[in-house]
């Protein structure tokens, strides 16, 4: 049976979350932000439109594009469901900047996204997924911190000196910066009140971080784990953990904490060993950035058969036109203004569009477009003229 996408309703909730249940260590972020935001996109930046799809009747994949612009998917690993779930995030308003999720999946999204050319890759690498079970842990036992040290949960009026720990922590690790303003300081505010931050303080200077980014039932993800360099291997960051742990357990009542760590951070892996948590598989947090598409022309007139001309607006391809019906031209830069055109037609929602809609080996450089809110006879009337004129002697 072939595959087939769909937009969660609310119908669909209890076999969503089922499913994401049963992959719960990789699917944090996308049960968290259903939990807090719905199914649907909205003003939060990590709030988005969730879709599933299905097999023979059976849910295979949940995938979300947030606002913010990462693909946040779960494909109980995988790979050959990228296209698919690509191919449905193409009908969103806003393009793939990222994805996070299990590491089969969003490496072979990963793949389709750095075949793009509008597409610039920033971190691209493997994570490897740690968990740790509180049952029987000692996190509830009270541990000293280092000498000169005290270790707190966070509240707003640390928000100063946490966003000064938070901006090098990413940009460390190459990942993008927020937008410093009222509505990041609120959910800093909103986080701290929730008991999702802790800090370790040389005196009242915050030197350390450690924090939850997502929560779902009995399991709690840990991240932003940094301390400044200076005060690095000292135990600062352990006695954050382990203040951290201690409270996932007491206070949160979780029964079990997952993280994700480079591959490569020796220090911060020998950390979480020593502390207990134990690999369980790889995690993929896959970051990049949208190159600014410039338009080469304005707009190019196209004679058709009756002798009629059109003017059609033109954008390099690949391009992300608005909403609405109207007549299209995917065609070939030959130089200057010269076009070979390569497919004419008309769509009801020219943002719709995709290279798929392309048959033949060649790909096009740009798409002709222009919007055309007549009934679709009086577009394909003019699809056909055009036809007439130039696609009736094209080369082989």
């Amino acid at each position: 049976m072939p595959l087939s996408c769909a937009a969660v309703a609310t119908a669909d909730l209890e076999r969503v979350r089922s499913f994401l249940e049963a992959h719960v260590e990789t699917s944090l972020f996308l049960l968290s932000n259903l939990a807090i935001f719905g199914p649907r996109l909205g003003e939060a930046w990590n709030s988005g439109n969730y879709r599933f799809v299905e097999e023979d009747g059976q849910i295979v994949a949940v995938f979300c594009l947030t606002r913010r612009g990462n693909l946040l998917v779960q494909a109980g690993g995988r790979a050959d469901l990228a296209e698919v779930i690509m191919e449905a995030c193409e009908s969103e308003p806003i393009q793939v900047c990222g994805v996070a999720g299990e590491w089969a999946t969003a490496e072979a999204i990963w793949n389709l996204l750095r075949a793009d050319p509008w597409f610039e890759p920033g971190q691209g690498v493997r994570d490897v997924l740690y968990r740790l079970p509180l049952s029987d842990n000692e996190a509830a036992m009270p541990l000293p911190a280092p000498d000169g040290v005290a270790v707190r949960a966070l509240e707003a009026g640390d928000f100063a000196q946490w966003e000064r720990l938070n901006t090098a922590y990413l940009a460390e690790l190459h990942l993008p910066l927020p937008v410093v303003d009222e509505a990041h300081e609120a959910e800093f505010a909103r986080r701290t009140r929730a008991r999702w931050w802790w800090g370790a303080f040389a005196g009242a200077e915050l030197v350390a971080t450690v924090g939850l980014n997502a929560a779902y039932g009995v399991v709690g993800q840990v991240g932003g784990v940094y301390t400044r360099p200076a005060d690095r291997k000292h135990g600062i960051a352990r006695a954050a953990m382990q203040l951290l742990m201690r409270d996932a357990q007491c206070y949160h009542r979780f029964a079990k904490l997952i993280l994700f760590t480079g591959e490569d951070n020796p220090g911060a892996r020998r950390l979480y060993d020593s502390l207990g948590f134990e690999m369980t598989g790889a995690f993929g947090l896959l970051l990049g950035a949208r190159r600014p598409q410039p338009r080469t022309e304005i707009s190019h007139k196209w004679e058709g058969g009756s002798g009629e001309a059109y003017s059609y607006e033109v954008r390099t391809w690949p391009a992300r036109l608005s909403p609405g019906p109207g007549n299209f031209i995917f065609a070939h830069n030959l130089g200057g203004r010269q076009w070979r055109p390569m497919l004419i037609g008309e769509s009801a929602d020219l943002a719709t569009l995709t290279v798929r809609n392309i048959g033949g080996r060649q790909m096009p450089t740009h798409v002709h477009f222009h919007p055309n809110f007549n009934p679709a006879l009086v577009r394909r009337r003019e699809a056909d003229d055009l036809c007439a004129r130039w696609m009736t002697a094209q080369p082989e």
